[in-house]
């Protein structure tokens, strides 16, 4: 994000209790995941899933096991948060098979019934309690966001790394097909808000201390464990992108995510200007041609060749990204009591990008 904020207000010092303090529900034919309510019959098995604290890959490989099929989502939540989405599954065989309820320490699953079709996922709420002396100042801007309620739709910083910001650049480089730098960028590049542990441990990958690095790493680190393992196992850096653990066309969203945070701040003095802010979009064609000025300048920049985005090697092709250039910040509710704001987007739009504008300051603090 080239330019930083939408609205000329100071830094506010406020923190979240990660991931007690930020709550995400999702929100299906504009009503709460908590009050759908299934038919007695129908084509989909829905669960209401409620995650805490578990990033979506492990939760999804955990509940695919469980169901012993392959469960489809909605959307991708926060990983350090409480969340409530809807997960559902193709109806087969006895309907007195179906699990009623599972449940962790991470996961809660719970069947709601059948749907005929597939669901309608229009945003989600967000319910925040923030930590701040401040909150009287969050209250006022928060006023001004109600009369006004368009801000920027940057992509979030969780579609770049919160804390290792770096997925679209190993997007980049699986792009330009140079497999072992997306490799090398995954696993290593230590950063300073990741523990010291962690961070040895990424100093011993780059010295090639794969085996080393494999035994002393997390159980959580899934991604970086998988790719050691295919690498030791192959001896080759494409196999073990192959085999990854998350999905490669993630790395690759993520670049052109980057790319449309590049144009959209570049446009936008020219876009705050226009009355009409809920229809402008913002298209990024996966071809050089297609582009306008603006797009081929940044092409250009980025090196952005032909084909760029037709990955063949991994049967990922992307698509010409077309998003709005505003989000509506809608249904924006204030508890002075326990210093909890609540407010809902649409889907695709991420709250951190509305804390960002609202708090300034550092966003490790909030996200």
């Amino acid at each position: 994000m080239e330019r930083y904020y939408y609205e000329d207000w100071n830094e506010i010092n406020a923190t979240i209790e990660r991931p007690n303090g930020f709550k995400v529900i999702e929100e299906i034919d504009f009503r709460s995941a908590e009050e759908w309510r299934g038919d007695r019959v129908g084509k989909y098995i829905v669960y209401l899933l409620t995650k805490k604290g578990i990033d979506h890959f492990s939760m999804l490989a955990e509940i695919q096991k469980v169901l012993r099929k392959k469960v489809n989502y909605l959307g991708i939540k926060d990983a350090n948060a409480i969340t409530e989405q809807l997960v559902y599954i193709i109806k087969e065989g006895d309907e007195n098979s179906i699990i009623q309820e599972y449940n962790t320490e991470n996961i809660s699953l719970r069947f709601l019934g059948f749907s005929p079709k597939k669901l309608n996922h229009t945003g989600n709420i967000f319910e925040i309690t923030l930590i701040t002396s401040d909150f009287d100042i969050i209250k006022e801007r928060l006023r001004d966001i109600s009369k006004d309620p368009y801000i920027p739709a940057y992509i979030g910083y969780q579609r770049f790394g919160s804390r290792r910001p770096i997925t679209h650049i190993v997007g980049k480089y699986l792009l330009k097909r140079d497999w072992e730098r997306a490799f090398y960028y995954i696993l290593t590049y230590p950063f300073l808000s990741e523990s010291d542990e962690i961070r040895s441990v990424r100093k011993l990958i780059v010295n090639n201390e794969f085996k080393e690095a494999l035994r002393l790493l997390p159980s959580k680190f899934k991604q970086e464990k998988t790719l050691i393992k295919n690498y030791l196992k192959f001896g080759n850096y494409y196999l073990a992108l192959k085999n990854s653990f998350i999905p490669i066309s993630l790395y690759l969203d993520a670049y052109q995510s980057y790319i449309f945070n590049l144009y959209l701040s570049r446009k936008l003095d020219e876009y705050r200007k226009l009355a009409e802010k809920d229809n402008v979009n913002v298209i990024i064609p996966t071809y050089y041609d297609n582009c306008d000025e603006l797009c081929k300048q940044i092409y250009l920049e980025e090196g952005i060749e032909r084909n760029f985005f037709n990955i063949k090697e991994f049967k990922v092709s992307l698509r010409t990204l077309i998003r709005k250039a505003f989000m509506k910040v809608r249904n924006i509710k204030i508890n002075e009591k326990t210093n909890t704001i609540s407010f809902t987007l649409d889907r695709g739009m991420y709250a951190t990008v509305v804390l960002r504008e609202i708090l300034k300051g550092d966003p490790r603090k909030f996200t």
